[in-house]
């Protein structure tokens, strides 16, 4: 894993964080294992045409009870294909996210730089509620831990293909150093801690880091992406969002369509913090986020890092977020669906 770029502040390459590292390297990897989850997708490997035949008998004595239509049916196996569909893409979900978890474990492992030794892989296999339990152990015992949460459906990304289908929240946290975040979908990944951002160069696999010399992204303007939580009758002004773009997922849309993308605003649904961390990658990467209420100022990326590292300690889930390109339009979406009552949302 290499990186380049200078900070913000001078040009010159901070000291780099234990907690910054494993959340790169993770990703790095991650997005490598995603997009190869659907590359043994070649064939339809639920079809079997020996199954789609009727029976016949084998034996010479069938052969001749046939003739006098004593013959019993054998049993027919069940048809291939659509009945046992939904198991085999259950199948192929569960062995995908076992491949990109066994990718990032081996790559972790790897990295004698890092003191593997004494880190805890959290995730994304088992109940979230166990999952969060290990990681606040964690932080009680003073252990590093890298936290790897699924967002949105395998399926559907492996089905459809749609980048904004699902993607991997990264946490990581070395004892005495703030949480660093990443977000890893099947075409690009990102990373931020308080004070830097990455973007990871495919298919070179360098990161970059985030200056203002940048080149920015041209904007739509009149996009937005929200939950398909507010799909009710509630217009947006026209200026704010006359394309609305309705998520399943808002964490992989803003991954994709936001940060890496020409889309100027969203709405991050809230929920979970372990599958959060695009939050403090936003707003690493220069995008204001402010609370979705008609009140409340932008957060800076160090206060994202606490509203992790306060979730993390107390168990509560992330509020809902507007992310945008600029303050006047974050603050504006926030006013008004701060009006629409709760039960809409």
């Amino acid at each position: 894993m290499k990186s380049h770029g200078g900070s913000e502040s001078g040009g010159v390459p901070p000291t780099p964080r234990i907690s910054a590292e494993l959340a790169r390297a993770t990703a790095e990897e991650a997005v490598r294992a995603i997009a190869g989850g659907s590359s043994h997708l070649v064939r339809d490997l639920d079809v079997d045409q020996s199954r789609h035949v009727l029976p016949q008998p084998q034996s010479p004595s069938e052969k001749l009870a046939l003739l006098h239509d004593r013959t019993r049916p054998r049993p027919a196996p069940p048809v291939a294909g659509v009945p046992r569909a939904r198991a085999f893409w259950r199948e192929m979900t569960v062995n995908a996210l076992t491949d990109i978890s066994s990718a990032v474990r081996g790559t972790l492992w790897e990295r004698t730089d890092l003191d593997t030794d004494a880190l805890d892989i959290v995730g994304p296999h088992g109940d979230p509620a166990t999952r969060f339990e290990q990681i606040r152990t964690c932080i009680e015992k003073k252990r590093a831990f890298v936290s790897i949460a699924l967002c949105g459906s395998l399926q559907d990304l492996l089905v459809t293909g749609h980048p904004w289908a699902a993607s991997l929240s990264i946490l990581a946290k070395a004892p005495g150093e703030p949480i660093a975040a990443a977000v890893a979908t099947a075409r690009q990944a990102m990373a931020a801690d308080c004070s830097d951002a990455y973007r990871l160069l495919l298919p070179e696999g360098d990161w970059k880091m985030r200056t203002e010399d940048d080149v920015h992204h041209p904007v739509a303007p009149g996009y937005v992406i929200l939950p398909k939580e507010l799909r009710v009758p509630s217009p947006l002004p026209e200026q704010l969002g006359a394309h609305a773009q309705f998520a399943d997922d808002t964490a992989s849309a803003i991954t994709e369509a936001l940060i890496g993308g020409h889309i100027p605003l969203a709405v991050y649904h809230g929920g979970h913090v372990l599958q959060s961390a695009v939050v403090l990658v936003a707003a690493a990467h220069g995008f204001f986020v402010r609370p979705l209420t008609e009140g409340g100022t932008v957060l800076a990326p160090w206060q994202c890092t606490g509203l992790l590292a306060s979730s993390l300690s107390k168990g509560t889930d992330i509020p809902g977020l507007v992310l945008g390109r600029y303050e006047i339009n974050a603050k504006n979406l926030a006013q008004h669906l701060g009006r629409v009552p709760l039960a809409a949302r």
